[in-house]
């Protein structure tokens, strides 16, 4: 497993600082301002590309360090725990060959930031997890939930980490990091691999190496490839200026603060599924019979019946109770209403053509922790008039 030690100056204030690009080395070599723009201007892409077959011999290995070496920087050496530094326009790099320097020097930054950032985020699920499974969960089973599930909690943080400049939770900077993520890093997702959720400590330390693993295999694969490999030539990485930017800060805090709400929202709805509770919703009741801590009902208005709501849980023998105690928690402690774990559970089933526990953002939680599906539950929908005489709500229509 890769770390950087060195780094973490204690997981809960730890931080990645990265060598900051000096612009200007005098009035006669005045660089551009450091940003996606300048690169746009500059045409740095087609550049780079007939700098490439008119100058450099493509190298056996470490074909960044022999791009840079055609710059005039022969000691320009990338990679984890490795900081390549462009220094200053003109000393040695000319301009615009310094700007792409630039943006290697930032993806090198960046890519040890995200190895940091891996045991930052498997901290903050550590200070989540073991408080939700011990309020829902007394008696936790291994076999039930993917690990796959967790990764999806990583991902959701190391999106944040930004390619240049401060942490931002803006869209558009957190759906670049998680594309590129998703893209570039290959995460195992074997289906037999289940979250122990009576050992967290051991699935965080699998995913940790899972995912320092495959930062590693990219950071190796981009530094050898040839510079402008379709799938991991450093060239292709660069395009548009995503990495032409001031220095990076990254800390514990600054992403646990911005993912801590939506992770531990999402986490209690994955502990609940893993202990088989579920939302009934009954159609054409005569009346409202259930309006207790774990239920509700409404009157659809004349003709309609009345639609009532509750939270169940599937109890050993495959009958169902009512999930008072989980119900009691989310209300007194997490501070959700019935609205948000009965109803809202029912409108994200019947937005996603009743697909149960449909992810609409797909494997990556969103960080707003109010969005539709982030909290999510297994749907029975049952009739009062035309389901009477069927079998339990397990048999005929849950998945659990």
């Amino acid at each position: 497993m890769l770390t950087l030690p060195f780094f973490l100056l204690g997981l809960g204030l730890g931080s990645v600082a990265s060598p900051v690009p000096q612009t200007q080395a005098g009035d006669s070599c005045s660089a551009e301002p450091l940003e996606a723009a300048t690169w746009e201007s500059l045409d740095l892409d087609a550049f780079l590309q007939t700098w490439v077959t008119e100058n450099l011999t493509e190298a056996a290995t470490n074909n960044v360090q022999a791009l840079s070496s055609s710059f005039g920087a022969p000691n320009f050496f990338c990679g984890l725990d490795a900081f390549c530094n462009a220094g200053q326009p003109c000393v040695p790099v000319d301009l615009p060959s310094w700007y792409i320097m630039v943006a290697i020097q930032n993806w090198n930054n960046y890519m040890n930031s995200l190895n940091t950032a891996v045991t930052f985020a498997s901290s903050i699920l550590s200070l989540i997890l073991p408080e939700i499974v011990a309020d829902f969960y007394p008696d936790p089973k291994d076999d039930i939930t993917p690990l796959q599930t967790i990764s999806s909690m990583f991902t959701t943080t190391l999106g944040l980490v930004p390619f240049t400049g401060p942490v931002s939770t803006a869209a558009t900077a957190f759906n670049a990091g998680v594309t590129f993520l998703t893209s570039r890093l290959t995460i195992p997702a074997e289906t037999d691999r289940f979250m122990a959720w009576s050992n967290i400590a051991s699935s965080m330390a699998t995913v940790v190496e899972d995912y320092q693993k495959a930062v590693a295999t990219n950071v190796r694969a981009t530094i050898n490839a040839p510079i402008t490999d379709p799938d991991t030539g450093i060239a292709g990485i660069l395009s548009g200026g995503v990495f032409l930017g001031g220095s990076q800060n990254v800390s514990q805090s600054d992403l646990q603060g911005a993912v801590t709400g939506s992770l531990r929202k999402n986490a209690i709805g994955v502990v609940l599924q893993a202990q088989r509770t579920y939302v009934r919703r009954t159609f054409n009741n005569e009346k409202c019979l259930l309006n207790d801590e774990a239920s509700l009902c409404r009157d659809d208005g004349p003709g309609t019946g009345v639609t009532s709501w509750a939270l169940n849980v599937v109890n050993g023998d495959g009958s169902s109770s009512r999930a008072f105690d989980a119900a009691k928690k989310l209300q007194e402690k997490y501070g959700m209403t019935k609205e948000d774990f009965l109803i809202e559970i029912t409108n994200c089933f019947d937005e996603n053509n009743k697909q149960q526990l449909a992810k609409p953002f797909g494997e990556v939680i969103p960080l707003d922790d109010t969005t539709r599906c982030v909290f999510n539950l297994q749907v029975c929908d049952r009739d009062a008039v035309t389901d009477r005489d069927k079998g339990n709500d397990s048999e005929v229509c849950l998945t659990l």
